[in-house]
């Protein structure tokens, strides 16, 4: 359960939620590229452990590499896992990516620093999770909401500092 929670906040550090064309930003990688650090906390089971993200330019897409300690999601410390996004004038999206521990992952990062995920077909009891944050300020800040199988749900938050 907490490793869900933990991967849609590491995989929301990486991409990020939609915003109107009135208020979009041009998406630049350049604004996001660095490593960050810092902890991961699932507020419902009182677990924690360190999180990093390192997002660097794929010639233009965000490349990013996620590395979540501790219990996550209420299994043992899963492997880092990388992500590939794709960019265009506003945001960087990644679209049906299947991962062995986060399952069916689809998230966007806006160039205003606006990070949304999403999974789904997550292995073990984890329905899905859901995650919305922010990149601003070479700061990440997430929040994640995870569902169970067989009913409930959990919540998680993370911050991280670039470094």
């Amino acid at each position: 359960m907490l490793r869900k929670s933990l991967l849609a906040l590491a995989t929301a550090a990486l991409f990020t939620g939609c915003s109107s064309s009135s208020d979009a930003v041009p998406f630049d990688v350049a604004n996001f590229t660095g490593s960050y650090s810092g902890t991961w906390t699932n507020t419902t089971f009182s677990s924690t452990g360190a999180a990093s993200v390192t997002i660097t330019d794929s010639g233009g897409d965000p490349m990013v590499a996620v590395d979540l300690d501790g219990n996550v999601f209420g299994g043992a410390d899963p492997a880092s896992e990388s992500f590939t996004g794709m960019a265009n004038l506003n945001d960087a999206t990644l679209a049906s990516t299947t991962s062995p521990v986060y399952g069916d992952v689809v998230s966007t990062l806006n160039g205003n620093g606006t990070i949304t995920i999403t999974g789904t077909n997550i292995p073990g009891g984890v329905d899905t999770f859901t995650l919305v944050g922010t990149i601003v300020n070479g700061q990440i800040q997430a929040n994640v909401t995870i569902t169970f199988d067989a009913g409930g749900s959990a919540a998680a938050v993370a911050t991280l500092n670039i470094t």
